[in-house]
């Protein structure tokens, strides 16, 4: 399937998440099946507090995204990025332990003090890092192959409070709006050569930042005149197919929570 848009940075990213819900091979899903698989593996992977368990996640709703999913490789490792790196760096901060004397397997001296990786924290890291990349991929699972006005319906079958389904709803696709009035002023200012040098760089962030508020208030009084306009009265009303459950669908998703549920059991020394 090819997808023809481009977009750059964090619009892009939305942006790109939105296109691929719409687009997935795994559109046709009911949506409420998919939300239980996506949260049962994630509550099983979290749970559990093992390292094999959230890569057997993440790499089983990766694979799960390429084949029936159909979305490119280079798509899933750009939405993949952000989180990544942020993990990355949080899990160096665990790697290493300060020490007033070298352990451990591996041992840095700073001053007074060691910076050493000892087997417990490289153990505590792992089973962190496989933990928080099976998360996300649960939730890259969901997210990229479910509009969200079908979770938003979703949401209301499970008799989630409506203000709760609205913020969710208009946080959401106002991020768009700031995004692009951010991407317009940024663009502005760099025709300008407002980023040329790092003084006149940090005193442009400071004034794009500080436009971006002032706009973001004038915008929202916009789009709220705009919702009433269109008869807005306290509740967001979408048009949308929810596609029905198959039997097939069930089988395979309750066939993927007992094969996880059956390596838990393996892991945990309950079988064999």
């Amino acid at each position: 399937m090819a997808f023809a848009h481009h977009h750059s940075g964090n619009m892009g990213a939305f942006l790109m998440l939105d296109t691929l819900a719409a687009r997935s091979g795994l559109r046709s899903v009911s949506p409420a099946l998919k939300t239980l698989l996506s949260i049962g593996s994630l509550v099983l992977c979290v749970s559990v507090g093992d390292a094999v368990v959230g890569a057997a996640v993440a790499c089983s709703m990766l694979v799960i995204l390429r084949l029936p999913g159909r979305i490119p490789l280079n798509r899933l490792l750009r939405l993949l990025l952000a989180p990544a790196v942020f993990l990355a760096l949080s899990c160096l901060v665990l790697l290493l332990t300060a020490a007033a004397e070298p352990v451990g397997i591996w041992q840095l001296r700073l001053g007074g003090l060691w910076l050493c990786i000892t087997e417990e924290s490289l153990h505590r890291t792992a089973v962190l890092c496989f933990q928080a990349l099976g998360a996300v991929c649960c939730l890259l699972f969901l997210g990229a192959t479910t509009p969200m006005a079908q979770l938003i319906e979703v949401m209301r079958r499970c008799h989630v409070p409506e203000v709760m389904i609205e913020l969710m709803y208009l946080i959401y696709r106002y991020l768009f709006v700031l995004l692009e009035v951010q991407r317009q002023l940024t663009t502005a200012a760099s025709a300008r050569l407002g980023y040329d040098g790092w003084r006149r760089s940090v005193t442009t962030a400071g004034r794009v930042g500080g436009t971006l508020l002032a706009s973001s208030f004038r915008r929202s009084s916009a789009c709220y005149d705009a919702m009433e306009a269109r008869g807005y009265t306290g509740r967001l009303s979408f048009l949308c197919h929810m596609p029905p459950l198959r039997g097939r669908h069930v089988l395979a998703a309750g066939t993927y929570l007992a094969l996880l549920c059956l390596l838990i059991l393996v892991r945990k020394g309950r079988l064999f």
